[in-house]
């Protein structure tokens, strides 16, 4: 089983405002379920979900994720005691954040992209502890600590988790949300932004004639095509 999930924000009418929208989707052999919502509701569906399609049992289930907190504590306080579960980590994000604080760490963009290149053969290796080693070792030569020591602990936190690259993080919030409601000039309300997600997901889910002509429940996953 193949899980993610993640936020996306929407505007508000008010300037600098924003509607926070959350997405998950699942994968199994049988079929895929997107699920959008609130916050918490989309947490409970998805552990819901996890648990119908066996992930507490015998399946094995990878949840992919950004590295947001949120998605840490749900995995460590929900999905980590099954005996097939394991979190990881977004390549995209682990690069991106990678990039940005060597920017701010190093003096010239030489030193940027010694550092950044050997950094992330390690962390693509799966090597956290050579990659801690090695920003440990440039501390001598940082022009800002307080980066390094950021980056450092962003590592640590991750020790021992796998680094892949994965689109599933980002795909649920391109088709349920940003398709739809994140172009120039539009404004939401939470109740209309939910309102339209949950219609797009419902739509992607294979439910839409299912649900409003024959008034039925939707199945737990949608077929795979051909």
């Amino acid at each position: 089983i193949i899980a993610s999930t993640d936020d996306v924000q929407v505007r508000r009418p008010q300037a600098r405002h924003w509607v926070e929208c959350r997405t998950a989707y699942v994968r199994t052999a049988a079929g895929y379920r997107y699920l959008s919502g609130n916050a918490q509701a989309v947490l409970n569906q998805l552990y819901l979900l996890l648990v119908l399609c066996g992930a507490g049992l015998t399946a094995k289930l990878t949840l992919l994720g950004d590295g947001a907190g949120w998605i840490i504590r749900f995995f460590t306080g929900r999905l980590a005691a099954w005996s097939g579960a394991e979190l990881i980590l977004d390549w995209y994000h682990c690069r991106h954040k990678c990039y940005t604080l060597t920017c701010l760490i190093c003096k010239g963009r030489k030193a940027k992209a010694q550092l950044l290149g050997a950094l992330l053969i390690h962390l693509w290796r799966g090597r956290v502890d050579d990659a801690v080693a090695l920003l440990e070792a440039y501390r001598p030569q940082a022009k800002d600590l307080q980066s390094l020591d950021q980056l450092i602990n962003y590592q640590e936190r991750r020790a021992r988790r796998q680094y892949i690259g994965s689109g599933h993080t980002e795909k649920a919030n391109d088709l349920l949300v940003a398709r739809r409601q994140k172009h120039q000039g539009m404004h939401w309300s939470e109740a209309t932004s939910d309102a339209l997600a949950a219609l797009r997901t419902l739509l992607l889910n294979g439910g839409w004639e299912l649900y409003w002509q024959q008034h039925q429940v939707l199945p737990l996953a949608v077929p795979r095509g051909p």
